[in-house]
């Protein structure tokens, strides 16, 4: 396909344009882009678990027919004769050098809530992933306690409730990075027909994140280029395209400009068509008035009601003895004799 000399340097012109825009964009796309990226890896996985178990001695009984149970049966307040909490803690894995410190802390408080009364409390040092107590619990002396405080505050607070609270702080390594934890376990032992606990398990995931780089990439239609040579591969390019896309526009202003105005005056010439009549040329009028651009005189044509006059690369509107005029030759049209 032939192409007509005069449109070819508006064509060159526009490919330079968009070779300019194309490399331009992933040019300053790899400037605001960091050659080096992070992302943080899960390089190990670690669980703390709790466990609050009790043993219970009885009193001679049918329904059991032995002397002691735990957790795995119902415990009825009027056989018990003793009560001791087993507690257990541990990390898995195992951690080195862990030490740390943990406190147990037991209350009276309603189930609801309201008030606290510490009866007993427990702190120690740590030196292993898993720690186990044995706490005694003399419900004796907690059901004296609760029925002095109801006597003192003539209120019902229902049935007895102690509240187990266990603290836990833990540091040591683990895949060789340190780690510090805390952890909180808290349940309700409610004496009532039956002894109750609330929340007798806990456990709590954690995982360890390291920090890993690597060379930050561009996607150029699904291929990968590292940021670093992605600056020079779209740098140079955008640089050179750029110049030379100066020095062609100043060795080929007239001929771009002439291309850019004929595109111009053919896509008024669509639109506008039905408003345009062609004549031979204009009579000369004396003040005609220089319309800026087509469109300004379309404006015109359409608000005098007044057809556009063409005659070759000039147009007008005519409105009496006023004539607007729009020319890219930059044409005088001289005054009327």
């Amino acid at each position: 396909m032939k192409i007509k000399r005069s449109k070819l340097p508006g064509m060159i012109a526009v490919l330079l344009l968009l070779f300019i825009l194309f490399t331009g964009f992933y040019f300053i796309q790899a400037l605001s882009s960091p050659e080096i990226m992070t992302k943080r890896v899960v390089s190990g996985e670690y669980t703390q678990t709790s466990r609050l178990d009790f043993s219970a001695s009885l009193k001679p009984n049918l329904i059991y027919e032995k002397e002691s149970v735990n957790s795995k049966e119902v415990l009825y307040s009027a056989l018990l004769e003793r009560m001791e909490l087993l507690y257990r803690f541990s990390i898995s894995p195992e951690l080195e050098g862990v030490f740390g410190n943990y406190s147990i802390i037991l209350s009276l408080t309603p189930t609801k809530g309201g008030w606290e009364k510490e009866i007993g409390i427990y702190t120690g040092e740590l030196s292993a992933s898993s720690f186990e107590i044995s706490i005694p619990l003399d419900w004796e002396m907690i059901l004296a306690m609760w029925k002095t405080i109801e006597n003192e505050t003539k209120y019902d607070f229902g049935d007895p409730n102690v509240k187990f609270l266990a603290n836990f702080n833990v540091k040591g390594s683990l895949f060789n990075k340190k780690i510090e934890e805390k952890f909180s376990h808290t349940s309700n032992i409610t004496y009532g027909k039956v002894i109750s606990f609330s929340e007798l398990n806990k456990s709590k995931k954690d995982a360890i994140y390291e920090e890993q780089s690597y060379k930050n990439a561009l996607s150029v239609f699904g291929y990968p280029i590292e940021i670093k040579n992605a600056k020079f591969v779209f740098g140079i390019p955008f640089f050179t395209l750029t110049a030379l896309m100066g020095i062609f526009i100043s060795l080929k202003r007239e001929e771009i400009s002439d291309y850019l105005s004929k595109r111009e005056r053919r896509a008024f010439e669509r639109k506008f068509g039905k408003r345009i009549v062609t004549t031979l040329d204009f009579p000369k009028y004396s003040g005609a008035v220089r319309v800026l651009n087509l469109k300004e005189l379309a404006k015109l044509s359409y608000e005098l009601d007044k057809p556009i006059l063409k005659a070759e690369n000039t147009f007008a509107v005519l409105d009496g003895e006023q004539l607007y005029v729009h020319d890219n030759d930059n044409n005088i049209i001289s005054g009327k004799e």
